[in-house]
């Protein structure tokens, strides 16, 4: 019979001969996990570097947007400004459309005590011309007067 040590020599061949290539398949599978690994470390570098990218992006980006919140919020200040001092312009617009038409109205009396004073003004020179010829008549009437005296006188001194 063989000696416990050999015994044991060889357990140990048959299972270093069995354990052998389970170990290689084992070391190789372990490679492949650690060259995924490797991958997926890679990837997660990538990652990280987009992210850090990302964010220093979004805070340019919010950066932006706060500018053009204050900006906006200074048009929209100004747009209010602009509100109010339109509706006091329309305000003022509506007293000018009054008083214009107070002065239309004006105007329109005005026009009609023109047009009856232009009528009256015509009578009356129709009148003066009337009355210059009656005057014309009057003179042409006195000379003639005048003139048949004189003729009487002449006459009578005949």
């Amino acid at each position: 019979m063989m000696e416990a040590s050999e015994l044991l020599q060889n357990l140990r061949l048959i299972v270093r001969d069995e354990m052998t290539p389970f170990m290689e398949r084992m070391e190789a599978g372990f490679d492949r996990v650690n060259s995924l690994f490797d991958g997926v470390y890679v990837r997660l570098d990538r990652l990280e570097t987009e992210y850090q990218a990302l964010r220093a992006g979004l805070a340019r980006l919010e950066a932006r947007l706060d500018r053009v919140e204050s900006r906006l919020g200074n048009v929209e200040s100004r747009l209010s400004n602009v509100e109010s001092r339109l509706e006091s312009v329309e305000s003022r617009l509506g007293c000018v459309e009054s008083e214009l038409q107070l002065i239309k109205v004006a105007l329109a009396r005005l026009e009609a005590r023109v047009s009856a004073i232009e009528t009256r003004l015509a009578d009356v020179e129709g009148k003066v011309d009337q009355l210059a010829s009656q005057s014309e008549i009057i003179e042409l009437k006195q000379e003639i007067a005048m003139h048949k005296a004189r003729i009487a006188k002449l006459e009578a001194r005949r």
